[in-house]
């Protein structure tokens, strides 16, 4: 007889588990394309581009077709005008861009160097010449110096303002928001515990601290108790700090005062990146002025405060990364000058203690014998060994002889703590 192979049955829960496993990668695999043939965007307050498209005589132009190109991924984006002219394509990116205008019967127009910035309407007008579609307009475009389509104001400081003005200690971005008018000088507010990210904080038109609104791309930075920011990305990452005082749109209304949302680096068709390094160590320190190197070591400092950021291309004018990497390193020593008891006063001898021309058993000059004494405001100044009060006794006080305590006076308490304090390293 020939061997036969005997059929295989599945359990219905090893089929079930298959099914779900095909349904999961089929949407995987879903997600991965949509995302390589269109943009991804999270919560993001990004920006307009709108205008109007005349010819040369004045009169609208309806239906010409509109193409928004951003020159650094190639990402496209279209709109058509309406029977006015108009068009408007909202939630772009910041950035450069090329905008091109066509229609039968007219030349080509193009704009090209268009900044679009965060949170801003930017208007391009384009006026189209009568010519066959081959013939081609280029023009490079000037920034208005004001905004005509929105009333808002404030400020924006863009990646060369963050990354090369001043910004004060772990190069907070937020210290840049004194450049806003309107605005206080920044500074640090609550405990180290409370506030160990060094958020700073800021008053802006009057409006108290608590009013302000922080954000990253958008979404919500604020601490619970809406004083503080949760995170604060390196400034080397960062694009642009945009910052609204008054008149902003309705979508940022759950704030008083200013309304701060810093836009992050992206990737783009150019790989491109940076590292960084700010080093501060003893060896390279100044000697404090009143410090005695004879006697005391200079401190140790080491703080070294460095990382680095890249960003490039996935797939060509589809799919983009950037990331970014921070270490903080932070062992600072310091130089304090202090009063510190002698060896003498940590063995009872507080003969120093009364100042000079000091009358015995006058008071601020004569140490007495606790258990024997009260202050003029309470009936007992001390409790016995039992715990209870020592018999008032004014007229009866016994002074310690030279102002000296017997070391049987002395508390084994009273010793270990007086273990744990540095002895003296300087005369006086």
């Amino acid at each position: 007889m020939s061997p036969t192979n005997s059929p295989r049955f599945a359990s219905p829960a090893a089929r079930g588990l298959a099914k779900v496993w095909r349904l999961s990668l089929a949407m995987l695999l879903g997600i991965i394309v949509s995302a390589a043939s269109r943009p991804v965007r999270g919560q993001a307050v990004n920006a307009t581009l709108l205008g109007t498209v005349t010819d040369s005589s004045g009169a609208a132009v309806a239906g010409a077709k509109i193409t928004i190109t951003e020159v650094k991924t190639g990402i496209v984006h279209s709109a058509t005008t309406n029977d006015s002219g108009n068009y408007e394509v909202p939630d772009l990116p910041p950035g450069l861009y090329e905008v091109v205008a066509e229609k039968q019967g007219f030349k080509k127009e193009v704009h090209k160097d268009i900044e679009v910035l965060v949170n801003t309407d930017t208007r391009v007008n384009l006026v189209l010449e009568i010519g066959t579609e081959q013939e081609t307009v280029v023009v490079t475009a000037e920034i208005p110096m004001l905004q005509t389509d929105r009333a808002d104001v404030g400020a924006k400081l863009e990646s060369k303002q963050v990354t090369d003005l001043p910004l004060g200690n772990n190069r907070n971005f937020q210290n840049l928001v004194n450049l806003v008018p309107g605005a206080t000088r920044a500074h640090r507010v609550h405990s180290e515990f409370f506030n160990a990210q060094d958020s700073l904080s800021t008053e802006v038109n009057g409006q108290v601290r608590l009013f302000n609104n922080l954000q990253i791309e958008g979404v919500d930075d604020n601490e619970r108790t809406g004083l503080l920011q949760i995170y604060i990305p390196p400034a080397e990452a960062i694009q642009t700090v945009d910052v609204s005082t008054s008149n902003y749109t309705a979508e940022f209304g759950r704030a008083g005062g200013a309304v701060t949302n810093v836009i992050l680096k992206s990737g783009t068709n150019d790989f491109h990146g940076a590292a960084y390094e700010f080093n501060r160590i003893s060896a390279l320190a100044a000697v404090p002025f009143f410090q005695n190197t004879s006697v005391t070591p200079k401190a140790s400092t080491t703080y070294n405060y460095y990382g680095g950021n890249l960003g490039g291309r996935i797939l060509r004018n589809k799919l983009f990364f950037f990331g970014d990497i921070l270490r903080i390193d932070d062992s600072r020593g310091k130089f304090d000058s202090l009063s510190l008891p002698t060896d003498a006063f940590r063995g009872g001898n507080l003969q120093s203690v009364a100042p000079a021309g000091c009358v015995a058993n006058n008071v601020g000059c004569t140490i007495f014998d606790p258990y024997q004494t009260t202050d003029a405001t309470h009936s007992t100044l001390v409790l016995d060994a039992s715990g209870n009060p020592i018999p008032v006794a004014p007229a009866s006080r016994t002074p310690f002889p030279n102002n000296i305590i017997p070391a049987s006076r002395i508390t084994q308490l009273a010793q270990k703590i007086l273990a744990l304090v540095p002895h003296t390293n300087v005369p006086g």
